[in-house]
């Protein structure tokens, strides 16, 4: 296939177990027809490939015909980094394994990851326009600590791995008002829902501290971000580098968990609705309005701030929470956000935007190299 674009674009997925030997199939074949009808080389691989390569290339897929083809493929000139590593040991086999690639063939990375949650947070705090919109966070310490903040927090208090994703390990901790029994709703590394009492402070302060273990977590005062039916919800918005290389939001979406399941994530079983006529009802016309203008007004202001911190990004899942008061909190930044959202709540133009940009932002960075 003649390509009228110079260069390559690869997309870095994890390995699976599935069909195909990676993941995030769909979507994968997704960006490479928009890279074929704008006229580019994209294709799909995963680390091992790396190791695997020799001086044709390394081995890696492309969509062509409808099915997906192995083949021998030019090192990429962009990496498009859909590859999540959850422990260290995966951080540093990627960085080895990358590091390896750029010294064979020097490269441009579309996206890198953000280091963090905590890291993110102690960043955005440094900024006077965001600092405001930040809920208190502090790294869980142990069990006295956690006493401390039950105390100091209205008796509740909500902690989240600092490395996590989908809502997985979160912990909602409620102390009884006589300030002896503690109540938890939790989430398993699976993501099943659970719940747990414990009639003596000490035992649910030693259960918290043994469900943590040695994994490093965030610990954050307990906001009521839940509607008018108690159910927990938030707002994701994606904000995306487009075809000029400049940052525009791509789409706006709530979404809505069951009663009690404790986060609003989709892979928690939670549902998508368009963000404006949500937050009206929820809010009230005027609050609502209020909201989703001040959401717009910082999801223009995070990336581009988060760049002079981090370096260079293309795309960002941003997180926003809103209480009954119509208060705003900024919850979470993911530098590989989802799109599922989009999909769901019948958006076809927020939803196309979000596989195009990636490709369009790739090829604006190829016609803009020496």
């Amino acid at each position: 296939m003649n390509h009228a674009l110079k260069g390559s674009v690869g997309v870095l997925v994890a390995e699976s177990e599935g069909p195909l030997p990676f993941a995030e199939a769909s979507f994968c074949r997704k960006l490479c027809r928009i890279g074929e009808r704008k006229g580019m080389c994209v294709y799909v691989f995963c680390l091992p490939s790396i190791s695997e390569g020799n001086a044709n290339g390394i081995p890696g897929y492309m969509f062509e015909r409808g099915i997906w083809v192995r083949k021998w493929l030019p090192r990429p000139d962009i990496i498009y980094d859909r590859c999540l590593t959850h422990d260290r040991k995966g951080q540093l086999r990627k960085h080895r394994l990358l590091s390896q690639l750029a010294d064979k063939h020097p490269y441009i990375y579309l996206t890198r990851g953000l280091a963090g949650k905590w890291a993110v947070y102690q960043a955005l705090r440094k900024c006077r326009d965001l600092a405001p919109y930040l809920p208190e966070t502090a790294l869980y310490e142990g069990p006295l600590r956690l006493a401390e903040w039950l105390e100091a927090h209205d008796k509740e208090v909500f902690l989240k791995p600092r490395n996590g994703t989908h809502g997985r390990r979160t912990l909602y901790v409620k102390l009884a008002d006589s300030g002896e029994q503690i109540g938890i709703i939790g989430r398993s590394g699976s993501n099943t829902l659970f719940k747990r009492r414990f009639c003596s402070r000490k035992a649910g302060l030693e259960w918290i501290d043994k469900f943590i273990g040695a994994r490093p977590f965030l610990i954050q005062p307990y906001l009521q971000l839940n509607n008018a039916q108690g159910e927990p919800f938030d707002i994701r918005v994606l904000m995306q580098k487009n075809e000029k290389g400049e940052w525009s939001l791509t789409g706006m979406a709530v979404r809505v968990g069951p009663k009690h399941s404790l986060t609003s994530n989709l892979h928690g079983g939670g549902t998508a609705h368009k963000a404006l006529p949500y937050l009206i009802r929820e809010l009230g016309e005027t609050a609502g309005k209020s909201a989703v203008q001040t959401i717009r007004h910082l999801s223009l202001r995070i990336p581009e701030y988060l760049e002079t911190c981090f370096g260079r990004l293309a795309e960002l899942g941003l997180d926003f929470g809103v209480d009954r008061e119509g208060q705003v909190w900024i919850l979470e930044v993911n530098s590989k956000p989802g799109r599922t959202s989009f999909f769901r709540i019948g958006d076809p133009i927020s939803a196309r935007k979000s596989i195009e940009n990636p490709i369009s932002y790739a090829r604006y960075l190829l016609l803009s190299k020496p």
